[in-house]
């Protein structure tokens, strides 16, 4: 009901807004340029609704052409195909309601026999509406293409934030005193148990931390690296949680690019939000084909989450403004799997 609700409105505005067009084109005509309307009120009549038809037409049609464009032919990215396509086809449908509106007021109005209507059709009158017609759609192209661009400048800063809110959530992910805590009584742990691999934890948390430092002002990192940082996440969170979190990563020679901490940032979402205990351990697969990457976890979710929730969020906006690519998230009550696209420079 909501739908059909929302179309009436629309469709009523539309002929409210096409109704207002009508008198005010005709008006403008009738009264301004028409010298003979003040002499009867049939050319008056006459001359008022030609007019008001016809600034209709080129309005509402000219209005179907940009939004029939909008979506082929972007002013930021195609500017001369959108400013030829838009002249040519603004052109001939000018061409196509001029011949026609006076076709018929020839024929059906005036009753002139159909042979001698084209005989009527100046090519002057024509040429001038053209120009005129051209001028008008030029001013609305680049009121346009300036919104458009301006709006570009808003997404842009918008980008910016929220490319400051992920590295500072990144960053406060990994400094913040919960992870600090649990890696050193991880390590204090292994230096009793084993020397060896304590030294590599302190290893692999310097690495992890060099990596957020690096990376956090870029926009796109190579993959490789990105899988590099993961192995030594991965390293990190298993030895907190032992065999009871199961993490695999697996990844041919791919070449691209993601955002940096992508993969950090959806398998901790998995670690924050399920239950990682002997009794429910977590599984999370980290694969690696030619167009995606696809983290998938099982689901045991959490009583009380310790997370914000908006790591994913914040990188569905990231890749909105990255690639035309979307992220893609399947949750079928046991499985929870996310797609994240992967990215090249060309694109």
């Amino acid at each position: 009901m909501s739908k059909i609700f929302s179309y009436e409105i629309n469709w009523r505005l539309q002929l409210l807004e096409s109704l207002g067009i009508f008198i005010f084109g005709g008006f403008f005509i009738s009264v301004i340029w028409c010298t003979r309307c003040w002499e009867s009120l049939y050319w008056f009549t006459i001359t008022f609704t030609y007019s008001g038809f016809f600034w209709v037409f080129l309005w509402k049609g000219s209005e179907t052409i940009v939004e029939v464009l909008d979506p082929i032919y972007s002013w930021l990215e195609h500017p001369v195909k959108r400013f030829v396509s838009s002249v040519t086809l603004i052109a001939i449908y000018t061409t196509a309601v001029v011949f026609g509106m006076d076709f018929f007021y020839d024929v059906v109005i005036f009753g002139m026999p159909i042979s001698e209507a084209p005989k009527e059709l100046n090519g002057s009158p024509l040429i001038t509406t053209i120009f005129v017609t051209l001028g008008i759609n030029a001013f609305m192209h680049g009121r346009a293409f300036l919104l458009e661009w301006r709006q570009l400048s808003v997404d842009m800063e918008k980008l910016k934030t929220e490319q400051v809110s992920t590295q500072y959530q990144s960053l406060r992910n990994q400094v913040n005193p919960h992870f600090l805590f649990n890696s050193l009584n991880a390590l204090t742990s292994l230096v009793y148990d084993d020397q060896k691999k304590a030294v590599e934890f302190i290893r692999k948390l310097s690495q992890v931390y060099r990596y957020v430092l690096d990376k956090k002002d870029e926009e796109l990192v190579p993959l490789e690296d990105e899988i590099d940082f993961m192995r030594n996440f991965i390293f990190l969170q298993q030895i907190r949680f032992g065999d009871n979190l199961r993490i695999s990563l697996s990844n041919g020679k791919v070449d691209g690019y993601l955002p940096p901490l992508a993969l950090q940032i959806l398998v901790e979402n998995a670690i924050k939000h399920n239950v990682i205990s002997e009794k429910n351990p977590l599984t999370i697969d980290v694969k690696i084909s030619e167009d995606y990457c696809m983290i998938e976890n099982t689901i045991k979710e959490k009583l009380d989450k310790d997370s914000t929730g908006i790591g994913l969020s914040n990188l569905k906006a990231r890749y909105q403004y990255l690639s035309k690519k979307e992220i893609i998230v399947e949750n079928d009550g046991h499985r929870f799997l996310v797609r994240i696209p992967i990215l090249h420079l060309e694109e």
